[in-house]
């Protein structure tokens, strides 16, 4: 008969210190198993050792004079059923059903030991996380951090020696949250245990490093690009996700308003010229570029990627990973695949005058470059690919559009609410013509974990070429005056768009004064 399922988090973590099992309130504690009789005195619950829980797979949720509550590894053998219904007796047995995830992160979580040898599995470039190693204390503390961060969908793991501790922070929606601190003794072994598994050199501290493993969990493969550097109190050390088997979002997913999302489609659809994508790190730019090649996949195109690194999978679409280390570059690359003959080439981004001259002169003779600058807005690709040594006319003939996008998170449907606008932002409604005198917040509930905020948009500006705008840019005119044209033309600034997700009630103020000046 099959067994209901627990959370450990909520039924193990969740009890006060009064209640709470000795064993995970003091991580050292060996406390041993209660014998066949015995009942749990002066509120505390008796839990298994360590080595015990480990072994079978075990946690003991509860226990009154009639009955014990035990939490058993999803696939066990029926054998530890009967062990553990014997072991309590005469008392009660209730099962419940733990995931190997979550028994691999309750185990990582309570666990404050030193490190010993590593345990890779599967095969030799993948880790699987959800097993336990039961004479390796180090690996099952990282598993359980890599696992928490997986399932909190989290962008980034920050690993950082303070003073006298180490912190643990994930990034989370793009705001980063510490989750953890740590006795900063352990952080060599953890250190260590990372560059095993990345293929990176355990012995150098005092230059920075860059590797890559994959994990999986639950079935659910995830690649992590590492970056180590030395700082003043040790190694800060940070790994980056990429989850593979994550749905890629459509562009309407995404959060292009309505007048934007058609001028973006109707680009995609040219046979050839250049479309850029701008913004800072970690403001959704490969996300958008892998929606637009969404839109895209077609039986009689020929669609090339060279990315740095793949971070999904897109069926039907031919990616290039580059690698450094062996001399595979973005330019490098974008010479070969110009001979596969393709008609749409994504670069991931635009580096160097090398790789911006490739992609122009690729985007002059029938191909269409989709790629990704450093700007702060749309209009500033022109004098960023003029500073590179690009011709003014040779921009002008290929650039079709510029995207400039920001992230920002979303309320929380839950609990969100609304109340009068102030004075300032009722003046950016007047100044932006959006008709509304409200904003929106969120106090928080359990659905966003309190924060008020759940998932994430873009808020962006399409700049798109004309007959005029070429001119401008072959004249060398102003970046200001080529702006004022194009917002004549019909240009939604970024900041419009992002008061009017405001006024919509999609985010907050506070979230958009973050990240769009005004």
């Amino acid at each position: 008969m099959a067994k209901p399922f627990v959370s450990l988090k909520e039924n193990i973590f969740s009890l006060d210190e009064t209640t709470q099992p000795a064993l995970l309130r003091d991580p050292h504690s060996r406390v041993a198993a209660p014998s066949a009789t015995s009942i749990p005195t002066g509120g505390t619950l008796l839990q298994y050792p360590r080595e015990f829980m480990s072994y079978m797979g075990v946690v003991k949720i509860s226990e009154d004079e009639n009955q014990v509550s035990v939490a058993i590894v999803e696939g066990s053998s029926q054998s530890v059923y009967d062990y553990m219904e014997g072991f309590h007796l005469p008392k009660k047995t209730k099962f419940y059903n733990v995931s190997k995830s979550e028994f691999a992160a309750f185990i990582g979580n309570t666990t404050n030991v030193v490190a010993k040898e590593t345990n890779k599995t599967k095969n030799a470039d993948q880790f699987v996380l959800d097993d336990i190693t039961h004479d390796a204390p180090i690996v099952n503390i990282i598993n359980s951090i890599c696992i928490e961060a997986i399932r909190l969908n989290a962008s980034d793991i920050h690993i950082e020696c303070q003073s006298n501790y180490m912190r643990i922070r994930y990034r989370i929606d793009g705001i980063l949250k510490t989750v953890k601190k740590m006795d900063i003794d352990l952080f060599y072994s953890i250190s260590n245990r990372i560059k095993i598994m990345a293929n990176m050199n355990t012995m150098e501290q005092r230059l920075p490093q860059d590797g890559r493993l994959t994990v999986s969990v639950e079935e659910i493969t995830v690649d992590l690009r590492v970056s180590t550097v030395p700082t003043t109190r040790g190694e800060s050390i940070v790994l980056r996700l990429f989850n593979k088997s994550t749905e890629i979002l459509s562009l309407a997913e995404i959060g292009f308003c309505k007048s934007d999302l058609e001028k973006i489609k109707e680009y995609a659809k040219y046979p050839h010229g250049l479309i850029l994508l701008t913004g800072p790190t970690g403001s959704g730019k490969s996300t958008t570029l892998h929606a637009l090649i969404g839109t895209m996949r077609s039986d009689e195109l020929k669609i090339i990627t060279i990315e740095d690194p793949v971070e999904q999978i897109i069926p039907g679409v031919n990616q290039v990973q580059i690698n450094e280390e062996i001399n595979l570059t973005f330019d490098g690359m974008l010479r070969r695949v110009l001979r596969q003959d393709p008609n749409v080439i994504m670069v991931g981004e635009i580096r160097d005058t090398v790789t911006a001259e490739l992609a122009l002169r690729s985007s002059l003779t029938g191909h269409l470059i989709l790629s990704t600058l450093h700007t702060n807005d749309s209009i500033s690709v022109i004098g960023r690919l003029c500073d590179m040594g690009l011709e003014p006319y040779l921009i002008a003939a290929v650039l079709r559009c510029s995207v400039a996008q920001r992230l920002v998170r979303k309320l929380c449907k839950e609990c969100i609410k609304s109340y009068k606008a102030d004075k300032k932002i009722k003046q950016l409604y007047l100044k932006y013509n959006i008709k509304s005198d409200v904003v929106f917040t969120a106090k928080g509930c359990a659905m966003c974990n309190y924060t008020g905020y759940k998932g994430r948009t873009i808020v962006a500006e399409i700049f798109t070429n004309d007959a005029e705008v070429e001119k401008m840019i072959a004249l060398q005119k102003p970046a200001s005056e080529i702006k004022s044209y194009a917002i004549k033309s019909g240009m939604q600034p970024i900041a419009r768009d992002a008061l009017q997700k405001i006024a919509e009630g999609i985010t907050s103020f506070e979230e958009v004064e973050r990240e769009v000046l005004f």
